[in-house]
This record gives structure tokens, C-alpha cells and sequence, in this order.
């Protein structure tokens, strides 16, 4: 099996790609419900559904477009619609989308080296899977 190229997958905030990205993820997060009693004999209960379903946004990179950090810094008191694009080499293409919380944002910059900024955007609310067309 052939991997994919992390490239290949975009993160648009307000129907504009990101610039100057270099790393980005998303991470899927279900909080099981533990309802473990002496009738288990010892053994772990879950519900079948998860008490808190969340998304998690990551993303980093290159600091070269101003606008977009001074956007950054704007979000980091409002919420703000984030959709993220699969890459369509994957089994199941298509796009997640909701509404997300800038809930850090980091400028950081060595002597010798460039400007990079990483950001983490989590969930409010339903987020909803589209697949593509093909």
C-alpha cells in the first residue's frame, strides 16, 4: 500500500487556505462513559456512546502571510468556522466541517531561523463529514 502526501491535506479557515503550513492534523476524540459497578466482576463497563464527541484542530508552519496572524490573534476571542479537506488520494474522500475555537496560537522565532507559528482549533458544537463526489 502507498502512503499519501501530507500536502495533499488543507486546512481552509473562513474559504481560505492557510499559507505557509508545514505540518497540520486532525484528531477524532470520543469520551467513553465508565459505569463500572461491583456487578462486573472486576471488569470495565462502557456505554455504548460517548459522553463528549470532539475534533481537534492542529496546525504550523512558516509565518508569512500577516494578515492571516493578525486573524489568528482576532479568533483567539471568537469563534470562527474552520473547514478541513481530506486529501482525494484517500478511501474516502470529503471534507470536515463546524465550528471551531482558536484555543492556542504560538509565535516562536530563533536567532538563526524563521518566524513559525502553531495553532490548535477544538470543536463547538456538531461537526459534520461530506464525502465527495467520486
Amino acid at each position: 500500500m502507498s502512503g499519501f502526501n501530507g500536502r495533499d491535506l488543507t486546512i481552509d479557515w473562513n474559504s481560505t487556505t492557510l499559507v505557509g503550513v508545514r505540518t497540520r492534523g486532525v484528531t477524532n476524540s470520543n469520551e467513553m462513559v465508565d459505569v463500572t459497578n461491583d456487578d462486573d466482576s472486576g471488569w470495565r463497563t462502557l456505554l455504548a456512546t460517548p459522553g463528549v464527541k470532539s475534533v481537534e484542530v492542529t496546525v504550523g508552519g512558516i509565518s508569512s502571510d500577516e494578515v492571516l496572524l493578525a486573524e489568528f490573534y482576532n479568533a483567539s476571542t471568537t469563534g470562527e468556522t474552520l473547514k478541513v479537506d481530506l486529501p482525494s488520494s484517500l478511501t474516502n474522500p470529503g471534507n470536515i466541517s463546524g465550528t471551531f475555537h482558536l484555543a492556542s496560537f504560538e509565535i516562536t522565532g530563533e536567532h538563526d531561523g524563521a518566524v513559525e507559528f502553531s495553532s490548535t482549533f477544538n470543536s463547538s458544537g456538531a461537526v459534520t463529514y461530506t464525502a465527495s463526489a467520486n
